[in-house]
């Protein structure tokens, strides 16, 4: 049968675009996904299937360069173009100029939000609300594709306990249950229940794996890792995302026992492939290729490409070295063109998912995204993801929430601040659209009298300091917006240090000794050292960096129109000396803690404050004594004892009381929110299947071990009434 290609110029606009009569069995959308994979595989020439495999960055100072690879077919995959109307022009040199039609897909770093930033990751973590959470992935999923991005590099589901980590903001805390519930709940709410929709992006769930330990928190260092702690912290959530059918996996920048796993057959293969049962497409991050070069675990980029793609890599972002050393390697011989076709095969597969091979510009429609980018129901996700991510972390005899004050000195260098809200990773947010503090107050509440002293960071000088005492003592309640800048979080960044700086503990102090109450709102992207903060406020706030909506959610949290409900998915230290802290270490013989400071963390994991009090009865199991396959049964009745509404995340933990390795001290295994008027008293019933009981024993071998546990239910990981329970 002959091919043949209609080409049609559209007047309006000028633009090219290309139709091929449905006359091959790629072509047909009825056809299964696998069969298409295969029919246009088994047309593709050598360097239009390597060609799939090389994702570059667009910048518009590049732009004929990247419309030359383009138009010669050297580019499958593009991240950092954005906008509907920049990617339609990409996507028709694309479909003009490919012999098949294949057709480009865009990736981006939506992390937490397109252009209505959210919430970090790290504070939407301490939600402990996987709904909501998802909810907030989809927002953020809605207007990325109508911006024309159809993947997004997220979720990043690397487990860290050290805060002086910039990345630490991109988690969602220390645990690995939280973490997976939370993994699942975002790739759920990125891509939909039908990828084909052009409301939905495919989701990218990364740094596989063991990224977050690296050495003294320092970005990109080395990472040190036991095949115990790999199997039971670090590859759970990228387990839940696996079976929520994220659709990539994203290698971290760091080593598994000593090589890159950019090239990492042990974990590509033998872990992601065969254990985890990974199916889809696995990409590099950012030119991994050429630092296994620079860092000496390759003599040269085809040295690296080698071994990168016989270790099951698919996708190269940025480096271009497939696209450089493949077709020759297989000339050669040294690479099985089975490779170049099952990694080629997977990056055609995600396509033809996303649908792009049936509507190769559903993503580009210009109207959609105006109307999508900032909506109002995408505000109020927003609004609600922040006030649930919040944590009160101090409320001395009943400071918050502010009912009666009607003069309030509002100071500090958050006081006013849009950018920083932001937190890293902004994508297209907009400052300038960011309701700060100060506008929280006015908007919400205008029959406050408001003085604000705002200051920049490095701004609190002597005469700084006497002006706003003397604002705060003509006002009856002072609240202090402080914090560290969004800069010193996110990629690349490193802090050894973990407080507030020294001049924004002067200014707390000074405003302490008016003797007014001092409220503290703090602004961060990993947990600090408080205690000096501690004894200088009366009241404190973890906001976090809460995204595009955060004055007004500081302020309803503030002003008692919206209780704080958030809870730490990270352990508070009291010193940099103590990390890493974390509620589940392995127990010991003999404790031995920090002479020169008080025992324990300063917050432990799971803590927060409401403005109203909850009772806990003691758990009641529906019998003692269990075997393997059956399922444990806990109740608890929790009480609203205070006099508003309010929601509580009711935890359950379990101790291992004794086993064939040393067990650890508790473990978070059920949450769940429940809603509770003032007097309401409800019951919540967690069942437990056997195999939550499981470890990996002696011999690295998931099994029940007959035994003790404990069943902990309460409202943080310190605070639990127990009940126990045997297993025969």
């Amino acid at each position: 049968m002959t091919k043949f290609i209609f080409v049609a110029l559209f007047l309006t606009g000028s633009v090219f675009s290309v139709c091929f009569a449905q006359q091959y069995p790629y072509q047909k959308k009825s056809v299964p996904v696998p069969q298409r994979v295969k029919d246009i595989l088994s047309r593709m020439t050598l360097e239009e299937k390597i060609a799939e495999l090389n994702l570059i960055p667009y910048y518009a100072k590049d732009d004929s360069t990247c419309r030359n690879m383009i138009r010669a077919g050297k580019v499958g995959a593009f991240l950092k173009a954005n906008g509907a109307e920049l990617n339609r022009s990409l996507q028709e040199e694309a479909l003009k100029h490919s012999r098949l039609g294949i057709p480009l897909i865009f990736h981006e770093d939506v992390i937490h939000g397109y252009r209505t930033i959210t919430p970090i990751p790290l504070a939407e973590s301490c939600s402990w609300n996987p709904e909501l959470v998802e909810q907030s992935a989809a927002i953020a999923a809605r207007e990325a594709a109508a911006a024309g991005i159809q993947l997004t590099y997220a979720p990043m589901v690397d487990i860290s306990y050290d805060p002086r980590w910039g990345r630490i903001m991109e988690t969602s805390g220390e645990d690995a249950y939280l973490s997976a519930e939370l993994a699942a709940a975002r790739v759920r709410g990125f891509q939909g229940n039908d990828l084909t929709s052009p409301h939905t992006i495919a989701a990218c769930v990364k740094h596989f794996a063991g990224y977050g330990t690296v050495e003294a928190g320092r970005d990109y260092q080395e990472t040190d890792i036991s095949p115990r702690r790999l199997q039971e912290v670090y590859l759970p959530p990228f387990q839940a995302a696996i079976d929520a059918s994220v659709a990539s996996v994203m290698c971290a920048y760091t080593s598994y026992d000593g090589e890159p796993l950019t090239m990492n057959h042990f974990m590509n293969e033998k872990i992601l492939r065969e254990q985890m049962q990974f199916k889809g497409l696995l990409m590099t991050d950012w030119t991994t290729f050429q630092h296994a070069v620079t860092e000496g675990a390759a003599t040269d980029g085809k040295e690296a490409v080698e071994r990168g793609i016989k270790s099951g890599i698919d996708m190269d972002m940025s480096a271009r070295q497939f696209i450089e050393y493949l077709p020759e390697l297989v000339k050669a011989g040294k690479v099985p063109i089975q490779l170049i076709d099952r990694a080629s095969a997977r990056a055609l597969e995600l396509k033809f998912r996303l649908g792009l091979f049936d509507n190769p510009f559903a993503y580009f429609d210009t109207e959609r995204e105006k109307q999508t980018l900032y909506s109002k129901d995408s505000q109020e996700g927003a609004y609600q993801m922040a006030c649930q991510s919040m944590v009160l972390l101090k409320n001395e005899s009943g400071t918050l929430p502010l009912l009666d004050s009607k003069k309030i000195a509002l100071v500090g260098p958050f006081a006013n601040a849009r950018y920083h809200l932001l937190g890293s990773w902004n994508m297209k947010g907009d400052s300038k659209e960011v309701i700060t503090v100060e506008e929280g107050f006015k908007t919400l509440c205008p029959d406050i009298e408001l003085h604000v002293q705002a200051c920049g960071f490095s701004d609190i000088t002597p005469g700084y300091l006497s002006e706003a005492c003397i604002m705060a003592q003509e006002s009856e309640a002072i609240i202090a917006c402080l914090g560290e800048p969004s800069d010193l979080s996110g990629e690349a960044v490193s802090t050894a240090k973990i407080e507030l700086p020294d001049n924004q503990i002067e200014l707390l102090k000074a405003l302490k000794a008016t003797g007014k109450p001092v409220i503290v709102i703090l602004f961060n992207g990993r947990p600090l050292v408080l205690d000096k903060v501690l004894e200088n406020c009366n009241a404190l706030l973890e906001a976090w960096y809460p995204g595009i909506m955060g004055g007004k959610a500081v302020v309803a949290l503030l002003t008692g129109m919206e209780n704080p409900s958030g809870k730490l998915s990270q352990t508070f230290p009291r010193h940099a000396g103590q990390i890493p802290i974390v509620y589940n270490a392995r127990r010991t013989f003999y404790e031995v803690h920090h002479a020169d400071i008080p025992q324990g963390p300063l917050f432990p994991f799971g803590f927060g404050l409401s403005y109203t009090e909850y009772e806990y009865s003691s758990p009641i199991v529906d019998k003692k004594e269990y075997r393997r396959g059956e399922s444990v049964i806990v109740r608890v009745n929790i009480k609203n004892t205070g006099a508003v509404a309010g929601r509580e995340v009711v935890q359950l933990y379990i101790r291992d009381e004794v086993a064939t390795i040393i067990p650890r001290e508790k473990e978070l295994k059920r949450f769940a929110s429940i809603y509770l008027q003032p007097g309401e008293r409800k019951e919540v019933s967690f069942i437990i299947p056997s195999t939550d009981f499981s470890i990996y024993n002696n011999k690295m071998k998931k099994v029940l071990e007959p035994g003790s546990f404990t069943i902990g239910i309460g409202p943080n990981s310190s605070n639990l009434n127990q009940t126990k329970i045997y297993f025969l």
